[in-house]
């Protein structure tokens, strides 16, 4: 004799049965409307295919291949784009919304804007590569420049990272596993990837912003004895992310002469991972503009709001 467990179990496999089947039936219906000409119809259809979420990519992945329509293949890769951004959307909301969020779960979410699929297992082997290459020669008795040497050594010249300046940087450097792929990159995703393998190593390096120029900074502390002894931070030396060259205070301030800036103490704050993406986020949204790729600027646009949301 059944209990009653197994009779519920039983009921609610069939309840879930029964609404599969009606799923597939509305989704078969709705890809019939694909190639309707109405582009009401089709924004009904389009909408209707979306609220079924990621699941429903498989389905319209099989169509978009077995069909010989180019304005249904035309029309089932734009409901596809739009699964994915949905998704990046709600992954930048919570990412954004987070206490202290992780800088390279930050960097892999914009991969993901345009690369839904990247592999993010090579982007974190690669990294963890790097570290154990740096965490064996770095030792506890290097000074702060010593240290920096090492990193600059095994991440420039063993990796063969290169960088290039905003006038030469293509839309490909901003992606992080393009820039693992290729080992070539921008100052903002150059500097993600090393405060990110400074961050593993414990070591003081974290990004600011001068004017038209994105640094990283080596931070040490010292007691300010006008604060009840409480330790302050303070940069021993700059780093220029894309070609690590190592700058004094002296060569930011004559930098900052040129532009007649006058620094303050925000000036040498360091940048918290949510603006860092931004800034990302920011400047390929200009080099879309440029591109004259409007929609994805938009979209772009639509990711930074989230910062202030």
């Amino acid at each position: 004799m059944k209990n009653k467990n197994s009779f519920t179990f039983g009921f609610l496999g069939t309840i879930s049965f029964l609404q599969h089947m009606k799923d597939t039936k509305e989704i078969k219906a709705l890809f019939h409307l694909l190639d309707d000409p109405d582009a009401d119809i089709f924004k009904t259809v389009s909408t209707e295919l979306i609220h079924y979420g990621k699941n429903i990519i498989p389905n319209l992945e099989n169509l978009w291949e077995t069909t010989e329509d180019e304005r249904v293949q035309e029309r089932v890769l734009s409901i596809i784009h739009k699964l994915n951004f949905q998704d990046v959307v709600e992954g930048f909301a919570l990412w954004f919304s987070a206490e202290k969020p992780s800088l390279l779960d930050g960097a892999i979410l914009i991969s993901k804007f345009r690369f839904p699929d990247v592999d993010e297992d090579t982007i974190r082997k690669t990294i963890k590569s790097i570290y154990q290459s740096c965490w064996l020669e770095l030792n506890n008795y290097l000074t702060p420049l010593e240290q920096v040497t090492i990193i600059n050594s095994i991440f420039y010249s063993m990796y063969k990272f290169k960088g290039f300046n905003q006038e030469e940087s293509k839309i490909n450097f901003y992606y992080l596993h393009e820039v693992i792929d290729t080992r070539h990159g921008n100052n903002f995703s150059l500097a993600i990837l090393y405060q990110t393998l400074c961050e593993m190593l414990d070591i003081p390096v974290f990004a600011i912003q001068l004017p038209q120029q994105y640094m990283l900074a080596y931070f040490d502390t010292q007691h300010d004895f006008y604060r009840k002894n409480e330790p302050v931070p303070t940069i021993q030396f700059y780093i220029d992310p894309v070609t690590g060259n190592i700058y004094t205070q002296n060569d930011v301030d004559v930098y900052l002469n040129k532009y007649k800036f006058v620094a303050d103490a925000n000036t040498y704050t360091p940048l918290s991972n949510q603006d860092i993406i931004a800034s990302n986020l920011e400047a390929l949204k200009h080099k879309y503009k440029q591109l004259g790729e409007f929609e994805l600027e938009e979209e772009i646009l639509q990711l930074i709001t989230l910062r202030t949301s």
